[in-house]
């Protein structure tokens, strides 16, 4: 009588009943009862005028409100409006009232209900609230009674004994906490742990319930000697390792039907995609609790990749844009290797990276050639795409943008995009061409011709450019790259001393190295792993070689506990000058991801006029806590130190700055929004006490 449509289920009853038990038959008193209850409901069930909440009235509830009782009750009271009021009704309402009194810790509780023309009368007796006071193990020797605690119900003995109204006594609550336990001994290894029934005593008043619960934990089992019999193909410790068990992992049936899986996927992973891995294990025969366990290998034959099948499915109306070789050249490259379902995957993210398909679905096809043929199935998105952006940060104020692109230029696959950006420093547009495989290869080319007006504190200028790009990813995580950039700067509008501005109408040409080694966990959002980036260029102004130029990157992240993060950061840049350098050329430092003690661009050389200048060199180091606050508001301590020096030759960590401050973080999908105030703890004359900073993305 508790499913959502008792009448259906009432008449299904009945027939059942009626079809098993003939009309002289004499049954149990419970069951007769039972029956006779279900009658009375069968001719109760011509419905009344609908009734509504405030139809449904309440005595003797004293712990909550009418209001408070109705929210639990919400799906009855629904079904009473739209089906009437009837006795099977009214009795599911009591029902269900009763439960939910029960889970707040009223275990004597009765419900009972009185129909009076459309309302419905919910009499209560809610007898005394108990509440759980204490939890009393025994016979645990080498679990923790605190890590029982947590397993049982969630908390420590501390909090239970310090919220003495947080916990109340639900029997079926308890009952699913040793159950818990019982799981926790059995997943180290305790197969005989015998965790008895909770012993309940309640006090006289049955304000109080004691819970005891009886261990006897038996004889802990760990993994013995791996045995692998079969053709095994491989050296022992590769198989070893193939199980991808922790080391010293207790013994359990679900740790030995999870290493024949990850041993199967370790065959697979080789190329021998149907073989067969067979354990068997005898916990009954170990020796000093360590059991043996067997491995029976049938590898089968080795499979290599060969050929590609696509399947176009979605809108037949859409006119495919897509060159119809452009899925089978992705793929190309594996074929004639050894299957491996992990370059497959790459190759599969890789085209989902590039936005576009709508849908794309891979499958793995064994032939009798012992090769295996990739199915795809896609289907394409629309190609063409219209952005708009609007954001603001402390130094640039308020910036709006606008995205034009097509990610599939004459059928190839490869993105072309126009944008323009304005902010209240500048005005930017620039034309974007990026082939990630470039001549079907596995190098990567980035075209960016651009043109900005810019102002800078105490100078504007006027920068028109392109630079192309050619990289090659050397693995997964580390990629290098060569650069050349042509460009042309007007320096306008200065207050700067014409002494320290170098050139300023001039023609730059460069040629770089790039290199980039990334082992973070999340480019965005990164919790833990590190980054290492470093750049060398050759720059020439005028048909002379102008300068050398070096930096370098290296960020840290790591969780702290559950719940804080750190985030270390080092960073510095060198320039051998064989010419005047142009002030736009040199490093600049302080602003929201230096040091925040400074405003952005301010800390180090600056003229008469206090117009910051630039050097040859930098150093920036960074170290930040994040902690959490409420749901995605983060709150972060910071401290960062860095220097400019004007010259080369005076290279050494002189004239350090320092900022210690305090931070906002929301995090975002695409990046966290920052809001930092950081503190000058030796100002000059001249500089702040601190600084705000505005910005959006991590700080280093």
């Amino acid at each position: 009588m508790r499913a959502s449509s008792p009448l259906n289920f009432t008449w299904r009853i009945l027939a059942v009943l009626s079809l098993v038990t003939p009309p002289d038959t004499v049954i149990g008193a419970p069951v007769a009862q039972k029956t006779n209850r279900l009658l009375e409901k069968v001719h109760a069930l011509k419905p009344s005028t609908p009734a509504d909440s405030g139809n449904i009235q309440f005595s003797g509830a004293r712990s909550y409100t009418p209001e408070q009782l109705r929210v639990p009750l919400a799906e009855q009271i629904r079904e009473i409006n739209e089906r009437g009021l009837t006795k099977p009704r009214a009795d599911d309402t009591a029902y269900y009232l009763a439960i939910y009194y029960r889970k707040q810790g009223f275990p004597d509780v009765e419900v009972t209900f009185e129909i009076h023309g459309r309302t419905l009368l919910l009499r209560v007796a809610e007898g005394p609230r108990t509440y759980l006071r204490t939890i009393t193990f025994h016979g645990n020797r080498s679990i923790p009674e605190s890590t029982l605690y947590e397993y049982m119900l969630g908390a420590t003995r501390e909090r239970l004994q310090m919220e003495t109204t947080s916990f109340p006594f639900v029997l079926a609550d308890v009952q699913t906490g040793v159950a818990r336990v019982r799981g926790l001994y059995e997943s180290q290894g305790y197969l005989n742990a015998v965790v008895e029934d909770p012993k309940v005593a309640i006090s006289a008043d049955r304000s109080r319930a004691d819970i005891t619960v009886n261990i006897a934990e038996g004889q802990a089992y760990s993994f013995g000697e791996f045995i692998f019999v079969g053709e095994t193909l491989f050296k022992k410790p590769e198989l070893i390792a193939g199980l991808g068990l922790p080391a010293k992992a207790p013994y359990t049936p679900q740790q030995v039907n999870t290493a024949q899986r990850n041993l199967q996927f370790f065959y697979k992973s080789h190329g021998y995609y149907q073989a067969q891995v067979e354990a068997a294990s005898d916990p009954t025969k170990a020796a000093n609790g360590r059991v043996s366990v067997t491995f029976t290998v049938k590898p089968g034959p080795l499979f290599r990749f060969d050929g590609v099948k696509v399947t176009r499915s979605g809108d037949l109306d859409f006119t495919p844009r897509l060159n119809p070789d452009f899925l089978p050249r992705r793929f190309a490259p594996l074929t004639g290797q050894v299957y491996d379902p992990a370059k497959l995957d790459e190759k599969y993210r890789e085209l989902l990276r590039t936005g576009l398909f709508k849908n794309l679905r891979l499958n793995s096809v064994p032939l009798p050639d012992q090769t295996i043929r990739i199915d795809l199935t896609a289907e394409e998105a629309k190609a063409k795409e219209v952005g708009f952006s609007l954001g603001a940060s402390s130094y640039e104020g308020i910036e709006v943008g606008l995205r034009l692109g097509d990610r599939d230029i004459f059928g190839s696959g490869r993105p072309l995009t126009f944008s323009v950006d304005m902010s209240q420093r500048a005005l930017r547009g620039e034309l974007l061409y990026v082939d990630p495989w470039l001549f079907e290869s596995k190098f990567s080319l980035r075209a960016r011709l651009y043109e900005q007006s810019r102002e800078e504190k105490g100078y504007s200028k006027l920068d028109t450019g392109i630079r192309t790009d050619l990289g090659r990813k050397l693995t997964k995580t580390t990629e290098i790259g060569l650069f050349v950039l042509l460009k042309n700067v007007e320096i306008t509008e200065t207050t700067i001393d014409l002494e320290f501005l170098g050139p300023t109408s001039y023609q730059l040409a460069s040629l770089g190295f790039t290199h980039t080694s990334d082992f973070r966990d999340n480019a965005i959002n990164p919790s833990h792993g590190f980054l290492v980036s470093d750049t060398i260029d050759i720059n020439a102004v005028a048909g002379e070689v102008a300068f050398a130029r070096a930096t370098v990157r290296l960020s840290y992240y790591h969780p702290i506990g559950k719940k804080l993060a750190l985030a270390l950061g080092a960073r510095g840049g060198f320039i051998s000058p064989f010419t005047d350098v142009p002030i736009d050329e040199r490093f600049f430092s302080g602003g929201a991801t230096t040091v925040r003690s400074f405003t952005e661009r301010s800390l180090g050389p600056k003229d008469n006029h206090r117009n910051p200048i630039g050097g040859e060199l930098f150093t920036v180091f960074n170290a930040e806590v994040t902690f959490p606050i409420v749901k995605a508001l983060q709150g972060a301590v910071f401290v960062d130190a860095g220097n400019v020096i004007g010259k080369s030759a005076d290279a050494g960590l002189q004239e350090m700055r320092y900022a210690i401050g305090l931070g906002l973080r929301y995090k975002l999908p695409i990046g966290p929004l920052r809001l930092d105030y950081g503190v000058n703890p030796n100002p000059k004359n001249g500089e702040s006490f601190g600084a705000f900073h505005f910005t959006f993305g991590f700080a280093f």
